[in-house]
């Protein structure tokens, strides 16, 4: 008769049973050179990014170029999305965006002019387009009728004058302060490059010039390279949330 079959104990190494307890800690160490590594790409990503944008020499990469030294000079509050990679495009439109707005106080004293009497079309901030598709609107858009006078909402001087794809005809008005407005879709310009102009005076008139559905006004403001909401710059300084 055939000896019965009986189990035998596994005889292990003192040095392997030793290193079982070292396993889940080398699986947690794989992990966290995994995200290290991760974490390294992305930064190299970010610098490589960043060197692009000094290594060219064209009217967006200058404004980026402003802006990102910007950053690295002032104190910021996370909000949703970057505002200023929404206008240059970096990213997509349908990504979800978080905005970086710089902490600051607007030191105007006095309410700016109205541009343009009509109604009010798109405010300043997020909007949403018909592909559900999030956007930031640096500006407002006041609806009138094609023609209508377009005053300058604070003196200075004409900085820029252009006729852009989306925008189309353009004027920009730097003014003391740091304050650059922009008055776009106009018919007519009336103003010329360099000219100092009064607030109030008329400097163009409404269009449906670029990409404007009908006529209407597109008006922005930015404060020392901040983009501002418009409309809170025609009310006393006083009454400013």
């Amino acid at each position: 008769m055939g000896k019965l079959w009986e189990p035998r104990e596994r005889y292990f190494s003192r040095s392997f049973k030793n290193n079982l307890w070292l396993l889940p800690e080398k699986r947690g160490t794989r992990i966290f050179l995994k995200k290290i590594l991760l974490q390294s790409l992305v930064s190299v990503l970010i610098f490589l990014l960043i060197w692009g944008v000094f290594c060219f020499e064209n009217p967006v990469m200058v404004s980026a170029q402003g802006k990102i030294r910007e950053w690295f000079t002032q104190d910021y509050d996370l909000q949703p999305v970057m505002q200023f990679f929404s206008s240059v495009g970096i990213w997509g439109d349908t990504l979800e965006r978080a905005a970086f707005e710089v902490v600051t106080t607007l030191d105007i004293s006095a309410p700016f002019t109205v541009p343009v009497s009509g109604q009010l079309g798109k405010s300043y901030g997020w909007t949403e387009r018909a592909d559900r598709s999030r956007v930031f609107h640096d500006g407002i858009t006041i609806i009138a009728k094609e023609g209508t006078p377009i005053k300058a909402a604070v003196g200075g001087t004409v900085s820029r004058i252009g006729n852009e794809v989306e925008l189309g005809r353009v004027i920009v008005i730097s003014s003391e302060g740091g304050i650059i407005t922009r008055y776009a879709y106009c018919k007519e310009i009336l103003v010329n490059l360099n000219e100092d102009v009064q607030e109030g005076q008329v400097i163009g008139k409404v269009g449906q010039t670029g990409n404007a559905p009908y006529p209407q006004l597109f008006f922005s403001v930015s404060v020392k390279g901040q983009s501002v909401d418009p409309t809170k710059l025609f009310m006393p300084a006083a009454k400013r949330v």
